[in-house]
């Protein structure tokens, strides 16, 4: 009997551990997903200021020169500017996000919504600045989060461990 508590300690212990591991696991991925998308952007501007292309081409060699899941969502955005025939920007970039919605944190979803007012615009200039004021904006979120990480992963795994304990002690 005592070698089932025994067992079953250590199970809930590294179950508990577990999801404290992943929950910075998530973390991780979510300041890698910003930098991806800075990196988007960055494209974007570049391309949308250099060259007269329509959006969907745009998108298309954002999506070639991104990393999953980034890529995911410009390569579904240019597919949906494919299938319209008067296209508006500002639905399709918002519906797009809808859809893709599990790549995006709540925070980063509004944001990113925001972003759309000005894709495809005609002022290219304007643009360009809103496109800019969200790099920065996403590159201060990014070093605020890549800063706070390894507090918040203790924080994370403490958590867990608490819980295990707790859950240890209730059950034993």
């Amino acid at each position: 009997m005592l070698w089932m508590k025994v067992i079953g300690t250590g199970l809930i212990f590294a179950g508990c551990s577990f999801v404290g591991w992943q929950k910075g696991a998530l973390l991780r991925k979510r300041i890698c997903f910003l930098q991806e998308m800075v990196h988007s952007l960055v494209l974007f501007k570049s391309i949308a200021g250099t060259y007269r292309l329509p959006l969907e081409v745009i998108f298309e060699r954002i999506s070639l020169q991104t990393q999953k899941p980034v890529s995911d969502f410009y390569s579904c955005l240019a597919g949906h500017f494919k299938r319209k025939d008067q296209p508006e920007s500002v639905v399709i970039w918002q519906e797009t996000i809808q859809e893709k919605g599990d790549l995006f944190d709540q925070d980063d979803k509004e944001f990113f919504m925001r972003l759309g007012d000005f894709m495809g615009i005609q002022d290219v200039h304007a643009q360009s600045e809103a496109v800019e004021a969200c790099i920065c904006q996403l590159s201060e979120r990014t070093a605020r989060l890549e800063k706070e990480r390894p507090e918040r992963e203790k924080v994370y795994r403490a958590v867990a461990w608490t819980i295990g304990g707790f859950l240890i002690i209730l059950f034993i």
